[in-house]
């Protein structure tokens, strides 16, 4: 069975920013609410999935913000036109049945992390649960190559919505130059510029996938400090602290105590039809006639 998760806060960003604002409701700009539900439908097509999750941020802070209080500091406040389409998204997956899980005080990729960890964990019958043995996780978001294996990939936006690109173990070696295992690692030495959070000063990307590439992980790194030349060592030592601050920021959570039902997020022919509804009630003809012309399971 193939789950399908979507990190909705992510698509709604990039929806926003590759559609026109002329698309409205009722004096709103919706071009990320539409922009969602193209993406969402062509992934559909393209994946065919048998059941389908969506992941969401909650507002305000997160465990992130208290471990370090830069965190994400020096983003950019979003649009208020953008803002205001989350809510709609979220209502919206409400009216469809289809469902959006999130949880204060953690971020989507956490919840996603929950989610997929725990679907490919439920194999026994006793459950009376669904059995999962492959995950899509629809994002823009590269912290979550983390989470990429031989059963979880993503579907990433790479060029407006238009086109897409499946991330398997494979093209995270080709993209960053580490195995998935070693996205944490790689962050926590060379930090993120997106997320403001440090890493080791005077070691970029190169020198990250270096120290990677022959000591393997974080720890091996710092117990091998004897072996690496002098200069390279002393910016080791100097920022230990801030390396392994780093790496629990980028490290997702995915034990976050949520409840859901695998079972609940099947994709039938109740979901199309209400959503189908939705579209109606922002005129999104287009929408509405992709999705008629799909086969729900």
């Amino acid at each position: 069975m193939h789950l399908l998760i979507i990190d909705s806060h992510a698509i709604i960003h990039r929806a926003y920013h590759s559609m026109p604002k002329t698309l409205t409701y009722q004096g709103k700009v919706v071009n990320a609410v539409y922009g969602f539900y193209s993406i969402l439908l062509s992934s559909i097509d393209t994946l065919n999935p048998d059941y389908l999750i969506v992941a969401s941020d909650s507002p305000g802070p997160n465990f992130r913000n208290t471990e370090f209080i830069g965190y994400r500091a020096k983003r950019q406040k979003p649009d208020y036109e953008l803002i205001a389409q989350f809510p709609i998204v979220d209502e919206s997956l409400t009216q469809a049945t289809i469902p959006d899980i999130s949880m204060g005080g953690y971020e989507a990729d956490d919840i996603i992390a929950t989610v997929a960890r725990r679907s490919l964990r439920r194999r026994r019958p006793s459950t009376h649960q669904p059995i999962v043995d492959r995950i899509t996780i629809i994002t823009g978001d590269k912290d979550l190559m983390q989470l990429v294996d031989d059963k979880i990939s993503l579907f990433m936006p790479i060029k407006g919505l238009s086109q897409s690109q499946i991330i398997t173990p494979t093209q995270v070696k080709e993209k960053l130059g580490v195995d998935p295992t070693q996205v944490v690692d790689l962050k926590a030495l060379m930090g993120d510029m997106s997320d403001n959070y440090p890493g080791v000063a005077g070691i970029g990307p190169k020198g990250a996938v270096d120290l990677l590439s022959t000591y393997r992980t974080l720890d091996s790194v710092y117990q091998s400090l004897d072996k690496i030349p002098a200069t390279l060592q002393n910016k080791l030592k100097q920022g230990q602290d801030d390396a392994y601050l780093s790496q629990k920021l980028a490290t997702l959570v995915d034990n976050v105590p949520i409840d859901f039902k695998l079972s609940q997020s099947k994709w039938n022919l109740k979901k199309q039809q209400q959503l189908i509804k939705v579209f109606q009630t922002f005129n999104f003809k287009s929408l509405i006639s992709r999705l008629e012309a799909q086969n729900p399971k």
